[in-house]
């Protein structure tokens, strides 16, 4: 095991480390051309590059198109198993809104809620595939990516959520587990009400804490001790390089037990690359 994965391990275990590790889970592909365009086409090394430049522990990819599932096939991704490397699936709220748009989705949904589960069986198989192929390529977790959320809270009614769509969640979490990974949940938003009943369905760490919807880091610390694990809190659109530092300082001394993996709330792309960046990634105004 590298000491990139076994520093996250520790944290997902919430034991004690020296320095929090760090990652993203969403690094866009224009910001991978531009910063890294000597080996454009080349997604791996592309990755690779960044994280050594990042000095990035987690790195996630997307397992969702054509492409990537080429690249699992090929077991591509195991020139990245010195990382901790996380597989990003949508999951069947992102579906339908893929399929309905997103408006036309949240009405059908407030017509008839029982039309989610139509993405069931086909998510649940091309998870299954996904997941033994991330295992088999060195992968250490999953992420099931799924908006559910906005500032004000969830998308639709907390019934809905919990009779229809956490029991779908439990399902992938379980097939996560069953092949030895990590389960992981994105969703921006105010997503607080449903950390309970996720960490109840299985899942080990919560992307991101989203601070423009109100969540505070240390609150849910409070509230959930433990029981999870938090992945990206910092807000490098409305923070100031000095609230960004001050932030840094304040979760290494508060998370010495682990349970947080430092990280952007927004993920790394050509529209949240500012000068605030080499405040969270000191390397990277090295480079």
């Amino acid at each position: 095991m590298s000491l990139h994965t076994e520093a996250v391990a520790n944290v997902l275990n919430h034991r004690r480390v020296d320095i929090l590790p760090r990652g993203e889970l969403f690094i866009s592909k224009d910001f991978l051309d531009h910063f890294f365009s000597k080996y454009r086409g080349q997604y791996i090394e592309q990755l690779k590059t960044a994280a050594q430049c990042l000095r990035l522990s987690v790195i996630g990819v997307e397992l969702d198109t054509e492409w990537s599932r080429h690249l699992l096939v090929k077991e591509g991704y195991r020139k990245l198993d010195e990382y901790f490397t996380v597989g990003c699936v949508n999951g069947p709220i992102a579906r339908f809104i893929e399929t309905e748009g997103f408006f036309n989705a949240m009405l059908k949904i407030k017509n008839n809620p029982s039309l989610v589960s139509g993405v069931e069986i086909q998510l649940l198989g091309e998870i299954k595939e996904k997941v033994r192929l991330s295992y088999a390529n060195g992968f250490r977790a999953i992420a099931i990516a799924d908006d559910i959320a906005g500032n004000k809270g969830l998308l639709f009614p907390i019934s809905f959520f919990m009779d229809m769509v956490l029991p779908i969640y439990k399902e992938i979490a379980a097939i996560i587990k069953e092949n030895g990974l990590f389960a992981f949940f994105h969703s921006d938003g105010e997503t607080r009400r449903v950390i309970d009943p996720l960490i109840r369905a299985g899942y080990d760490c919560i992307h991101p804490v989203d601070t423009q919807a109100g969540l505070n880091l240390y609150d849910l610390k409070k509230e959930f001790g433990e029981s999870i694990s938090f992945m990206g809190h910092i807000d490098m659109i409305t923070w100031s390089k000095e609230q960004i530092d001050k932030e840094i300082t304040l979760a290494e001394n508060e998370f010495k037990k682990g349970g947080l993996i430092l990280g952007s709330t927004s993920g790394i792309s050509m529209k949240t690359v500012n000068g605030k960046l080499g405040v969270l990634y000191p390397r990277w105004e090295k480079e």
